[in-house]
């Protein structure tokens, strides 16, 4: 299995997400964001209280009142069963699931350093400190290639760097030598750990939310009942005076327009017939791993890399898709724009998925 399919898809995601917000910009009630001498002020959205937004959240089993992050106080009217998603996403990969919270953090910390992501940064690091990691090691990650304590490490690190600047750069040997290292479950959650960062870190820098004036919180030990309270999302009102750039009357695009149709499809099929980095489970193998107290898919998974998820990852891939599937219900996108920023995005980093 390419490892990029995962990363496209949840950057794509980001776009498609802010795209749904419906908060107003924080310069002032259908008014442009005012430009600063660094460009646009750093507030670019409302925020609104702590218990405002737990109002707007799912009925919680345990949690409910603690103090949100900054980015949830922009999402939670809005988006309020995607925040408590994401709210959920944000705990297990920061507690670092089965890779555990150093390892966890040191790839995240790599991902926002690579990405100049300020706030994902700050949490890192202090999610690092938490874990008993010292300031000199924390700035060890800061070099190139990222200071690491063993070989092992190094390549984790290495992969989390690539994933995230050069994400078709990764080779087969890469992905070996993680797997002889760490074993497929683990490898599978590296990825997804730095999927999420990308996605995470692209929605931070795309709302620009400030850090908290105390400092990076830990993760929300919180878990929200599915289902148990009706959802008032607020009505999207554009800006009066958008900052938009002038609509192209032409997009030319040579590098796509060399692309015969008969080549295309020959690299379709070259890709089609290569062999995958990690062997896909079966369907009766996926249905083992399902972990107690998690709903049995009513039918089985067809595509490759949802076998590959669910089988290696369960816990993770159910979380990843209870966030789509809250955001699809919510945002009710238009399918050829959110489909066209997919397309984008997928193309951009050269991803065949």
């Amino acid at each position: 299995m390419n490892t990029t399919p995962i990363i496209s898809s949840m950057t794509a995601v980001v776009l498609v997400i802010t795209a749904g917000l419906s908060i107003a910009p924080a310069a002032g009630d259908g008014d442009p964001p005012k430009p600063t001498q660094g460009g646009i002020s750093r507030q670019r959205f409302k925020s609104i209280s702590n218990a405002e937004a737990w109002s707007y959240l799912p009925i919680a089993e345990h949690g409910s009142g603690q103090t949100l992050p900054n980015w949830a106080l922009v999402f939670a009217r809005s988006l309020p069963r995607t925040t408590a998603s994401m709210l959920e996403n944000d705990r297990l990969y920061r507690m670092g699931s089965s890779i555990g919270p150093v390892l966890s953090g040191k790839m995240r910390l790599v991902a926002a350093i690579a990405n100049r992501c300020e706030y994902a940064k700050a949490y890192a690091e202090a999610d690092l400190r938490r874990a008993g990691v010292d300031d000199a090691e924390i700035k060890a990650l800061e070099g190139l290639p990222p200071g690491a304590s063993a070989p092992e490490e190094s390549a984790a690190l290495e992969f989390a760097r690539k994933m995230t600047l050069d994400t078709d750069t990764v080779a087969d040997a890469d992905v070996v030598y993680l797997i002889s290292a760490y074993g497929d479950k683990k490898f599978l959650a590296m990825v997804l750990l730095v999927a999420h960062a990308n996605f995470q870190d692209r929605l931070l820098l795309a709302t620009d939310v400030p850090i908290e004036p105390g400092g990076p919180p830990p993760p929300l030990d919180v878990r929200f009942v599915k289902g148990k309270k009706p959802f008032i999302v607020a009505r999207r009102i554009p800006p009066a005076n958008p900052l938009l750039p002038p609509i192209p009357e032409r997009i030319d695009d040579p590098e796509w327009n060399s692309v015969k149709i008969d080549d295309l499809h020959r690299s379709l099929e070259k890709q089609k017939s290569k062999p995958g980095r990690v062997r896909v489970p079966s369907w009766d193998e996926v249905l083992k791993t399902v972990p107690p107290g998690y709903p049995i898919p009513k039918k089985p998974i067809r595509t490759n890399l949802g076998l590959v998820r669910m089988g290696y990852q369960p816990e993770l891939a159910f979380a990843w898709s209870s966030c789509m599937e809250a955001f699809g219900d919510e945002a009710k996108l238009d399918r050829v724009f959110e489909g066209s920023l997919f397309w984008i995005m997928t193309r951009t980093i050269h991803c065949f998925y």
